[in-house]
């Protein structure tokens, strides 16, 4: 292995911000959906090297919102109803489990931040975007406080995915009153530290 191919702490942690900033620009629309990519673009853009844009790009690529075709074109990706539906089942799952394992682990100060993100996720129901924001960052945290670091890598490395696919719309678009219901179970369930928040949090994504 080359030298260049290593990468230090430092370039790390320029890879790390330089894929989130990316990922944000297509996350909040402003690379759109079908967007050429271009190394140097993009790299004059963050004010970085072509370096870790590239690096970026392939991680970009992995988690789904990069499409690459070598010596072709490397794009945004667009999201469609498969993706969206795949994106769902994802998080739900992945959710569930994180929540399951630290309604079991958590410090009590943990635990409480955690309801009081359950609440602000409830009072931001009635706006998409607000909701997959104050969803995600209730998840993350019980990802954080999971007791399982492999699990939380996960999921902060599909975070921009999932949010840009699913922050479009309800989870249950067609039944906002259930939503709620659901979201009210389960800041009571947190509360309660019951295992049952794993199936109410697989609810909420629509599996039954």
């Amino acid at each position: 292995m080359d030298d260049d191919d290593v990468l230090t702490p430092r370039r790390r942690v320029l890879a790390d911000e330089v894929f989130r900033r990316i990922g944000g620009a297509i996350v909040r629309g402003e690379l759109a959906e079908g967007d050429r990519l271009r190394d140097q673009e993009l790299a004059d853009r963050f004010n970085v090297s072509r370096m870790p844009v590239r690096e970026a790009l392939l991680r970009l690529e992995r988690v789904g919102l990069v499409e690459i075709e070598p010596s072709r074109f490397t794009r945004v990706t667009v999201v469609d109803a498969a993706t969206v539906r795949q994106h769902l089942e994802l998080a739900g799952y992945a959710a569930g489990i994180a929540a399951r394992m630290a309604v079991q682990r958590a410090s009590p100060s943990a635990l409480a931040h955690a309801v009081s993100l359950a609440d602000r996720l409830i009072d931001a129901l009635d706006d998409p975007a607000a909701a997959s924001l104050a969803r995600w960052q209730l998840f993350s945290t019980l990802s954080e406080h999971s007791g399982n670091s492999a699990h939380h890598a996960l999921m902060v490395e599909v975070e921009l995915a999932l949010g840009r696919s699913l922050s479009r719309s309800a989870l249950l678009p067609d039944e906002p009153r259930r939503e709620h219901a659901l979201c009210v179970e389960i800041r009571d369930a947190l509360a309660a530290r019951s295992p049952t928040i794993e199936n109410l949090i697989r609810r909420l994504h629509g599996i039954e």
